[in-house]
């Protein structure tokens, strides 16, 4: 990750998120929840409990829960 920060999610309270760039992530990667994903002209927010894989189009697929229990 390129840096981290403080977010607040109800759930859970306040913790340290790692913020995702761009440049971070290739096709097939698996980010998991809490995390920030920064790109150009949107932030994507994952939530505690979810995930976001970059599709080979670069598209990000989010996900709730467990995906391995599906």
């Amino acid at each position: 990750t390129s840096s981290s920060r403080d977010c607040y999610f109800g759930e859970v309270g306040t913790v340290d998120t790692p913020v995702y760039k761009p440049a971070d992530l290739t096709p097939g990667t698996r980010v998991t929840g809490p995390a920030i994903i920064e790109e150009p002209t949107t932030t994507l927010v994952v939530f505690p409990g979810m995930s976001a894989t970059v599709a080979d189009s670069g598209n990000y697929l989010l996900s709730i829960g467990n995906e391995e229990s599906k």
